[in-house]
């Protein structure tokens, strides 16, 4: 039988099943989003089956992200993996929060030029290129059915950062080189988070350090806020998956089993959230990414070009609020996802041929020397995943 492994070296290190994924991913992201933009608030995704589905995108997304960097991680010093994951991350940021409040903003506010400039939550939008998320500029999209979120996709960039965080220090402590630590380490942070999440205790105020309306408690909350704890476990899942993908059996009838356990139960226990299903079920959903990778799956025409889920992850938000500021009669969630995934895509094309891939480039300048190791082992090249 086939593992993990054995998959991605008969690929050179690549699961061809990746590119499909993070596509796939990003239009699933732009899909929920467009019911809730042009609906508003309306649980559009309480019923069995369905709840699970959808609460399974961004846990899959940081599942793939911690197996793909994993193998950069490996390759890499500490600082030039840092500097690696800024580089493809930072600039693309940088360019929505700038173009958000500089181009969008100025056109959809219902303030005054003068208002808008001189406002607090004009100048503290752009604390977002550092993850500390603000979603309001000055009123902008303020009569939107779901208002005042120029972009609530940002809400994942602080657990992203935060996943970093954790690889270097997986790669400090030496765990990626030892598997079964690795995996212990993970089982641990798995029932801190899960003993968290059922007492519905949130870490940022553990030992009453932080007042809830301090300062210091919602910088903190932007990173370990219960909302995203899931996210980190997901994040360990996919990098122990990859530790250990020689182990790892590929199989359909395991995929099927993962996919068909999680959507049982939503209609077994039709009161329980979805994204609680995900937490019950995680190992099942990295595991049904992680083998969707290893499928041959033919290259989407038109996206094959590039990598252009971080821009339709990053840029589709705010664009979907102008949609229905714009056109206020545009409530079809379905027409709202058929015109917003085409102006999402080609806004991604550009992000990635004109920013993005132009300053990955740059890598080729500074020094990303893969530590010693086996000459013989292939690893995954790493790609961005962001939620």
């Amino acid at each position: 039988m086939k593992t993990i492994g054995t998959v991605l070296d008969e690929h050179r290190g690549i699961g061809p099943g990746f590119d499909f994924l993070r596509i796939f991913l990003a239009v699933m992201v732009l899909f929920t989003h467009s019911f809730l933009i042009a609906e508003g608030e309306q649980h559009q995704f309480s019923h069995p089956g369905i709840t699970v589905l959808q609460a399974a995108i961004l846990p899959m997304f940081f599942a793939l992200s911690g197996f793909l960097i994993t193998g950069s991680a490996m390759r890499l010093r500490l600082s030039d993996f840092l500097l690696n994951r800024g580089i493809r991350i930072v600039p693309a940021l940088a360019v929505d929060i700038v173009f958000a409040a500089l181009i969008l903003g100025p056109i959809f506010t219902t303030l005054s030029l003068q208002t808008y400039f001189h406002s607090y939550e004009f100048w503290s939008y752009f604390a977002n290129i550092f993850g500390v998320i603000h979603y309001i500029l000055p009123g902008v999209f303020e009569q939107n059915p779901f208002p005042a979120t120029v972009n609530g996709s940002l809400w994942t960039v602080p657990y992203e950062i935060g996943c970093y965080v954790i690889m270097s220090a997986l790669i400090l402590s030496g765990l990626l080189k030892r598997p079964i630590m690795a995996l212990a380490a993970t089982a641990l942070v798995t029932a801190i988070i899960i003993g968290l999440t059922i007492k519905d205790i949130n870490p940022a105020s553990l030992g009453g350090v932080f007042d809830p309306d301090s300062a210091g408690f919602k910088l903190l909350n932007h990173f370990v806020g219960p909302k995203g704890l899931m996210l980190y476990v997901n994040f360990m899942l996919g990098a122990v998956f990859f530790l250990f993908r020689r182990f790892i059996p590929k199989h359909g009838i395991l995929a099927v089993i993962c996919i068909a356990t999680p959507i049982a139960a939503s209609f077994i226990f039709p009161t329980v959230e979805g994204s609680t299903l995900c937490i019950i079920f995680a190992p099942m959903l990295v595991y049904l990414t992680v083998y969707v990778g290893m499928l041959e799956i033919p290259r989407i025409p038109l996206y094959h070009r590039g990598d252009y889920s971080y821009g339709i992850y990053l840029y589709g938000y705010p664009f979907q609020q102008a949609l229905v500021s714009l056109f206020p009669k545009l409530t079809s969630p379905w027409l709202h996802f058929a015109i917003s995934l085409p102006l999402a895509t080609l806004i991604a094309m550009g992000s990635w041929h004109f920013i993005e891939k132009p300053i990955l480039r740059l890598r080729k300048k500074f020094s990303f020397t893969a530590q010693k190791g086996n000459e013989n082992e292939i690893l995954p090249q790493a790609a961005v995943v962001t939620r």
